[in-house]
């Protein structure tokens, strides 16, 4: 169970960057966020397509563990 523990607090730390990721991307300006996306790999989304995801992820995690239900 420790190293579940490990696991769930290194995934909450990776949903808050990946929402502090998202929030900084929404603060550029069309042209900086073209010129982000253009550096990036072919497969990688911008940042607001990671951040739900992972939060999901974390929630379902926690609900799993306190029986309760999945968030889709």
């Amino acid at each position: 169970m420790q190293h579940l523990q490990i696991f769930i607090n290194e995934l909450e730390k990776h949903a808050q960057q990946t929402h502090r990721l998202k929030d900084q991307f929404e603060k550029l300006s069309d042209s900086e966020k073209e010129l982000v996306m253009t550096a990036a790999p072919h497969s990688l989304k911008e940042p607001q397509e990671y951040y739900i995801p992972v939060y999901k992820w974390l929630e379902n995690l926690q609900n799993n563990l306190r029986g309760g239900t999945h968030v889709q």
